[in-house]
């Protein structure tokens, strides 16, 4: 009886609670799949956008099966049909002009001489012009050598100055060798020397080698960061294009008289195999000058090539601080360096123009704007591409990447596009006229110059068409958007920033290609198709800060071949509507002031290009979008909620964050935090302004890490050379103790765009930052080494 009715009792017991179990298994599974799926997302804010920039890229592989670390020259071979890339290391290799080839054949290693400092090596090759005739199958190559230790040293960036020399050991070589045609072989013991100079500091090399129609051997050389020499033919061979007459023809050139052994150092050799041509323009019959010099007045003409139509040489030449220059080679030219710099005064260093030469201005000035480190290619002759036929190419590297066509009449520049894989080093030329790309870094393709067009067909035209804000009025934005904030937003002439992101997903979150890949210190990595949005308000009133017009919203996406691209959308001024800025541009923005009447401030549109200059490879594209950043409370659902953990709970990012792990993670410290160290918050305005681009692998010449994480002696601050002095007694980029003599704080100071910081979009000088880093600089006490 007993278990009778203790079965019963199970029984009824059973029969009430499993309903009760399904009924809450059910509300479990619909409440997991209500959180773990969304209405689905299509990638570039459900098609809104197109997958790939506006600017088609004017470029492609060349021969995929090949290979180099960091190629430096490209040479063609005289009537054959087989090409030569050196390396930045000595190697240098031929192979078949066939883009099915496989084969890449070793032809010379001179890496154990060749010395890869800083941005020296392996600079310059040409093969002479009757290659393949008894007696005149040599090669000629420029190398920096090895330091004194058979090292490469120096590898770090040395200070410039006006008369700076730092020996450390090291030699720039031209030599030449014999190959054998046939084989493609370095002929045994065929090597000699024709020059041998010192290597001062690690920078300003020059390199570009060439024949020119009148058989002479042209080779650029740098002023080796001592500005002077660029004004000086009686003392050293920098600075200036050298003409040679390697065939030492006595009907056309004699032996030359003023040799560096003699009248510089008993280590340098200069005056072998080759003869100095009657014609050169600094002939000095007496031995006083060094007549190799065919122009001076060059800083760092990098490379050097032969317009095959003309003849002319075109030479990209390094800037220091305002301009970066192409200059076309005329005889007996002065090009002003370091009086002029572009079209402009330069540093000067207290000298006149040699022999009050006057300047040859240069083809193209291009401003910091479009040009960081110009990289000079060759005049067009190709029949692929006739729109560019006869126009000079070449490209920055670093930065924004540009590729940029020039107009060899007028010097009017135009942008072809960015160059994606980046740090463009070189360029290369075909008997076919093809332009070839070489780019720096291990186990890289060659690139070739292809027909491109540039199209903004498939854009949204005005911000109306790209359907993120419900009501232009009030910017209510799509439900399909994110709100996000940051701890404090990147100095923007006093704009206030509002943001939102799109990241697509397919109806659920636990796709984890779908989600934001996290990094507690580095940069997050964004699915392909996600979008991000910054729009900008502008106060237009000092008494009223508030009182704000809505000035431009931006938009970076994240396009199918990995990068970012950018577009901005600029406001009328009824505030109607924001239509597609297609170029960069300035407007005047009138703001009324505190006694009524009005002021101008001008407001700078950037355009796709120049936002890659921020926005580069280093920082994966996004800028603000990191840990530190993001380490707040933000509204949500009638309350607070951290923006990490908020994320983490969508399954937007790829990592669970609860709020007890907030408190272990980065976070930026806001200047007008009062509870936050002076250090701590002067150290997160300079991660936030300036670190996306000084830090490694962004093409900056700079030599310091601003990025939060770093201690202040691991950011570099107290060691960096100066690249660019500003004229101040004692100046370094940063002197413990004294902000006037820090560059690094004068450079918050300025709106001058040769000398502001950041370089671009800076009309207005961010007030509480400046104060906030000299009260930082003058509290530190640190001894600098």
């Amino acid at each position: 009886m007993k278990y009778y009715r203790l079965n019963f009792f199970k029984y009824s017991y059973l029969k009430r609670i499993i309903p009760a179990l399904l009924l809450l298994v059910l509300i479990v599974f619909i409440f997991k799949y209500a959180v773990s799926h969304t209405n689905s997302h299509d990638r570039y804010f459900n098609g809104v956008f197109p997958p790939q920039s506006p600017s088609e890229v004017p470029y492609g592989i060349a021969f995929p099966s090949l290979k180099f670390d960091t190629p430096l020259t490209f040479n063609t071979i005289p009537h054959q049909n087989k090409l030569v890339v050196g390396q930045r290391d000595g190697k240098i290799y031929w192979f078949e002009n066939d883009q099915k080839t496989t084969d890449k054949n070793l032809l010379a290693d001179l890496s154990d001489e060749v010395g890869v400092v800083w941005d020296g090596g392996f600079l310059g090759l040409t093969i002479h012009p009757n290659f393949g005739t008894t007696g005149k199958n040599y090669f000629y190559v420029f190398y920096s050598s090895e330091d004194s230790n058979n090292k490469d040293f120096p590898d770090f960036y040395s200070t410039l100055g006006c008369d700076t020399e730092e020996f450390w050991g090291n030699y720039l070589v031209l030599e030449r060798f014999e190959v054998n045609p046939i084989t493609l072989k370095l002929k045994t013991g065929s090597r000699n020397l024709l020059l041998k100079l010192r290597m001062y500091g690690t920078t300003h090399r020059g390199g570009g080698l060439q024949f020119g129609n009148d058989g002479f051997l042209y080779l650029a050389t740098a002023d080796q960061t001592a500005r002077v020499k660029s004004q000086d033919i009686k003392n050293n061979l920098d600075g200036g294009v050298l003409r040679l007459d390697v065939d030492k023809d006595p009907e056309k050139s004699h032996r030359p008289i003023r040799k560096i052994q003699k009248h510089g150092y008993e280590d340098e050799i200069s005056g072998l195999e080759y003869w100095i041509p009657n014609d050169n323009p600094f002939l000095s019959p007496d031995g006083t000058n060094y007549e190799e010099y065919y122009t001076l007045g060059h800083r760092n003409p990098h490379r050097m090539t032969k317009d095959r139509e003309s003849g002319l040489f075109y030479i990209g030449e390094i800037g220091e601080d305002t301009h970066e220059e192409i200059n076309v080679i005329q005889k007996g030219k002065n090009y002003g360096w370091p009086i002029f710099e572009g079209d402009e005064p330069g540093p000067n260093c207290g000298i006149k123009m040699y022999n009050d030469m006057p300047h040859e201005y240069p083809l193209v000035s291009f401003p910091r704007t479009d040009a960081n480190c110009i990289i000079g290619g060759f005049v067009y002759r190709g029949d692929k591409i006739p729109n560019l036929y006869g126009k000079y190419i070449c490209a920055d590297y670093g930065n924004g990447e540009e590729m940029w066509s020039v107009d060899i009449k007028t010097g009017d520049y135009t942008l072809l596009g960015n160059f994606a894989p980046a740090d463009i080093v070189s360029f290369g030329e075909d008997a076919q006229g093809n332009i070839y790309i070489l780019k720096q870094g291990e186990d890289v393709n060659l690139y070739t110059i292809m027909p491109s067009t540039i199209s903004y067909e498939g854009f949204p035209k005005n911000i109306t068409e790209t359907n993120i804000f419900k009501n232009l009025q009030t910017l209510e934005v799509s439900d399909d958007l994110t709100p996000y904030n940051l701890i404090e937003s990147s100095w923007s002439d006093g704009a206030y920033k509002k943001r939102w992101m799109f990241i697509p997903n397919t109806g659920t979150n636990e796709n984890e290609a779908e989600k934001i890949s996290f990094s507690e210190n580095e940069e997050w990595e964004f699915p392909i198709g996600s979008v991000l949005i910054a729009h900008l308000d502008l106060p237009i009133d000092d008494k009223n800060p508030q009182l704000t017009k809505k000035i431009e919203t931006r938009f970076s996406i994240k396009g199918h071949d990995g990068k970012f691209y950018f577009l901005t959308y600029n406001w009328n001024d009824e505030q109607t509507e924001a239509t597609l800025q297609k170029e960069s541009i300035d407007e005047q923005v009138a703001i009324k002031t505190k006694d009524f009447g009005v002021r101008y401030q001008n407001w700078h549109f950037p355009s796709n290009t120049e936002c890659i200059v921020c926005h580069n490879g280093a920082s994966k594209g996004s800028l603000g979008f990191r840990t530190k950043n993001l380490n707040m409370e933000f509204p949500h659902n009638n309350t607070k909620i951290n923006q990490l953990v908020n994320l983490s709970d969508k399954g937007i990012i790829n990592k669970i964050i609860t709020d007890n792990d907030t408190e272990s993670l980065p976070t930026h410290k806001p200047l007008n935090d009062d509870t936050a160290t002076l250090n701590d918050r002067a150290r997160s305005y300079l991660d936030l302004n300036c670190g996306y681009c000084h830090r490694p692998d962004t093409g900056n010449r700079a030599e310091f890490d601003l990025r939060l994480f770093n201690s202040l002696e691991e950011t570099g601050l107290l060691n960096a050379g100066t690249l660019t002095p500003l004229g101040i007694d004692g100046e370094r980029i940063l002197v413990p103790g004294n902000a006037e003599k820090s560059i690094l704080f004068q450079r918050m100071l300025s709106t001058e765009t040769t000398t502001m910081m950041p370089p671009l979009a800076k009309g207005v000088v961010d007030e509480d930052a400046v104060i906030l880093i000299r009260d930082w600089i003058n509290q530190l006490q640190i001894s600098i080494n």
